[in-house]
């Protein structure tokens, strides 16, 4: 037999091309001795030159990764996740500040890269009617409105910085919306970027966990050559009621609850219908469960309730009922490691009514729409309004309000409502089931973003950031490949009709 003849021996080039590729280390001795010598170079580093131990095995591992991975799309958002998840929030390119974020930088280089493809007929690309990519055409125009608004009205030194890097940072937004929506080619390739988004949360998790319980912050003790450390950020251990209130890697504890709020409906889906490997899929979800409370946070708590209360919605009652025992344990579990933690988390809802941080949000409306009336339509700038001239604001609708005007605040709706519309559209119609439950999960995580959106200004934290657009661009992209480019006639029919097929395929398994 060939070796283009054996399943599982051909991967992706670009997005066309396939090649040959063998995955056994047995057939390439060199694998071996890669990873050998750099674990040995790991250890050597520990000892002479502990700050470089880090960045040996990261570069190891992603070598490693390198060779077995097919060079696709799938690859390049693996990346970014990469870049996203397993840095801590508050390394950044020293020269450019806190737009020197790596995976905000990666995030525009997607863009080029798509710009790349879309001057290349032949490499694939989406070029078909979608939904999103209008939304993305009015958010650039939006956008260039606001930043030309923002110079005729006069910008300081600190609200120039401020345009310059709000305009980056929108640039990165489109190159994840885009490249995600147009380039995953089935629903195979969407898994598997959820997959890695479910991944990358478990890993915040347990850096979470290590930080709750006082064993170790590995966030202070990772450091790469040429990344600095933003001393805008705040610490990733924080204190309240008694606990360690943690972060993970992210830069805010709200930013970490409500990222794992969001990867929670996908990591369910995934290990509800998971084939292979099963274990390790409600590994990751008891991960990202356990992890939620750590935060001690109502923003994580609200997030997970809408995220659930849409997701869960979907599924079977047998299925439900056969969840209610683990969700009970997991309880049991959370206050029998961490006493009182759960009577703190239920007191953040009690006591509201006397907590000075609800009172310091709604004192941000009156001081928003005083500067909002005299610049409504585009604003006063993207990232023009810098917490060191005016304050700090815990609302990211408030802030696009004030920022980008009324119309930058509709495409920013439009965004949210455009993904998750998209998404229950999978749901409805996509013949496939794994689709239908990936597109309902998405409409969870989308809906528990935009919700949180309202707590925090959820955008200006990079974690939370990436995580929220790569998700509506997964959501199109599902779209694109489950029912649009579905014949008609394979579509599910809405209604009554829809329900009376799934049931029929219940009874039959």
């Amino acid at each position: 037999m060939s070796l283009l003849q054996r399943p599982g021996l051909r991967t992706r080039l670009g997005l066309g091309e396939f090649i040959p590729i063998e995955r056994s280390i047995d057939r390439h001795p060199w694998l071996s001795v890669l990873l050998l010598g750099g674990g040995v170079l790991a250890v050597c580093a520990q000892v002479f030159v502990p700050d470089l131990a880090f960045l040996v095995l990261a570069i190891t591992a992603l070598l490693v990764g390198y060779m077995f991975s097919p060079k696709d799309e799938v690859t390049g958002l693996t990346l970014l996740l990469s870049a996203t998840f397993l840095l801590p929030a508050n390394l950044v390119i020293g020269p450019l500040g806190q737009a020197g974020v790596p995976s905000g930088l990666f995030a525009t280089a997607l863009l080029l890269v798509w710009f790349c493809l879309r001057c290349a007929p032949d490499l694939g690309t989406d070029r078909q009617f979608q939904p999103l990519r209008v939304v993305v055409m009015f958010a650039v125009v939006s956008q260039l409105a606001s930043y030309a608004a923002g110079q005729i009205r006069g910008l300081s030194p600190l609200e120039a910085s401020g345009a310059n890097a709000g305009l980056l940072g929108e640039l990165g937004a489109i190159g994840v919306l885009l490249f995600t929506a147009d380039t995953l080619r089935d629903i195979r390739s969407v898994r598997l970027v959820l997959s890695r988004v479910t991944m990358g949360a478990a890993v915040l998790a347990f850096v979470a966990a290590l930080q709750f319980f006082s064993v170790i912050d590995l966030a202070k003790l990772i450091r790469l050559p040429g990344l600095t450390v933003h001393a805008s950020t705040a610490d990733f251990v924080q204190s309240r009621d008694g606990f360690n209130r943690v972060a993970g890697l992210a830069t805010h504890p709200i930013e970490y609850g409500v990222v794992l709020s969001m990867a929670l409906p996908l990591a369910l889906h995934l290990a509800v219908t998971a084939r292979r490997h099963r274990p390790a899929r409600w590994l990751i979800v008891v991960m990202i469960a356990g992890g939620i409370p750590l935060s001690i946070g109502r923003s994580a708590i609200l997030a997970t309730a809408v995220a659930l209360l849409i997701y869960l919605g979907s599924l079977r009652l047998r299925t439900l009922l056969n969840l209610l025992p683990f969700a009970v344990v997991g309880l049991i579990g959370v206050q029998a490691a961490a006493p009182g933690l759960l009577t703190s988390i239920k007191g953040l809802f009690t006591n509201a009514g006397t907590d000075p941080s609800i009172e310091g949000r709604t004192d941000d409306y009156a001081a928003v729409f005083g500067i909002w009336q005299h610049h409504p339509f585009f604003g006063i700038g993207p990232g023009t309004y810098v917490p060191k001239l005016y304050r700090v604001l815990d609302n990211e609708y408030l802030y696009e309000l004030v920022t980008v005007g009324v119309v930058g605040l509709a495409v920013g709706l439009a965004l949210f409502a455009t993904g998750y519309s998209l998404a229950r559209r999978v749901r409805r119609s996509a013949p496939d089931p794994d689709a239908r439950g990936m597109g309902q999960a998405l409409a969870g995580s989308i809906a528990a973003a935009a919700v949180a959106a309202f707590t925090f200004d959820a955008f200006g934290f990079a974690i939370m950031f990436i995580t929220t657009h790569l998700l509506i661009g997964c959501a199109a992209a599902l779209w694109r490949v489950s029912v649009r480019d579905v014949p008609e006639a394979e579509r599910l029919p809405a209604g009554w009709l829809r329900r009376l097929a799934d049931r029929r395929r219940w009874a039959a398994t």
